[in-house]
C-alpha cells in the first residue's frame, strides 16, 4: 500500500485530481494491472506520444468512449487509471513509474511473470529495473516453441533491443547497455513465458 501512496502523491503533483482520488481506492495490484493494460494494449498506438495525437483536455469522460472502443469491458475506474497513465506519458514523455519489482538475482519465474501479462494473453510488459552501463545476458524461456516480438526500451522510450524470434523455445542475447536508465521489456507472444533472466555478463 506504500507504493499506492507514492503514486497517489505523484498524480496529485501533476494535477490529476480526479484520477488521484480513484487511485486512493486501489492497491498496488490494481495499479500494476492498469500499467500492464496500457503498455500491452493502449501503447500499440500511444507509446511515446510526447506531443500527443489524442487530446486529454476534455477530461476522463471524453476518454471513456475511446477506451471502451478498444477495451469494451473497462470499468469507470479502469478508464480513469488509463487516462492518468496516458496523461503522464504525454506530459513527462516517459514510461509511467512503478516501484522497482526486479528480483535481486535477475531471475523472474513463471509466477512473477504472470502478473505482467496482458488480459488477452498475447503480450507482456515487464519492468526490468535500473540497468547500469555494461553488458548483460538476456534469456527468455517459453513453454514451447514460440514466435515472439522482443523489444526493450528505456524509461524515455529509447529502443535498446528489437528482434523477432522464430519458433524457438529459448531466446538468448548479449545486451550491451550504453546509458544507465530504467528499462522495460515489451514482449508479444501467445506462448507462456516460464522464465526471464537478466544478469551482468561475467
Amino acid at each position: 500500500m506504500q507504493g499506492s501512496k507514492l503514486l497517489l502523491r505523484l498524480l496529485v503533483s501533476i494535477g490529476v485530481t480526479v484520477t488521484a482520488q480513484a487511485y486512493a481506492k486501489t492497491c498496488m495490484a490494481d495499479i500494476r494491472a492498469g500499467v500492464v493494460k496500457f503498455n500491452t494494449m493502449c501503447a500499440r498506438c500511444h507509446e511515446g506520444e510526447c506531443s500527443g495525437r489524442l487530446s486529454f483536455s476534455s477530461g476522463v469522460a471524453a476518454a471513456g468512449g475511446h477506451v471502451r472502443r478498444y477495451i469494451p469491458s473497462s470499468s469507470p475506474l479502469e478508464v480513469e487509471e488509463l487516462f492518468a497513465i496516458l496523461k503522464y506519458t504525454k506530459e513527462a514523455c516517459s514510461h509511467y513509474p512503478l516501484p522497482d519489482a526486479a528480483p535481486a538475482d535477475g531471475v523472474w519465474g513463471v509466477d512473477a511473470l504472470r502478473q505482467w501479462r496482458s488480459p488477452d494473453g498475447e503480450s507482456y510488459f515487464i519492468p526490468l529495473g535500473r540497468m547500469r552501463r555494461g553488458i548483460y545476458n538476456l534469456g527468455l524461456r517459453f513453454d514451447g516453441k514460440a514466435e515472439a516480438s522482443v523489444r526493450i526500451t528505456s524509461e524515455k522510450f529509447d529502443v535498446l533491443l528489437e528482434e523477432q524470434q522464430r519458433a524457438d523455445q529459448v531466446f538468448e542475447r548479449p545486451l550491451p547497455v550504453a546509458a544507465e536508465a530504467l528499462y522495460y521489456l515489451h514482449l508479444k507472444s501467445s506462448a507462456t513465458l516460464l522464465e526471464l533472466t537478466l544478469t551482468p555478463a561475467r
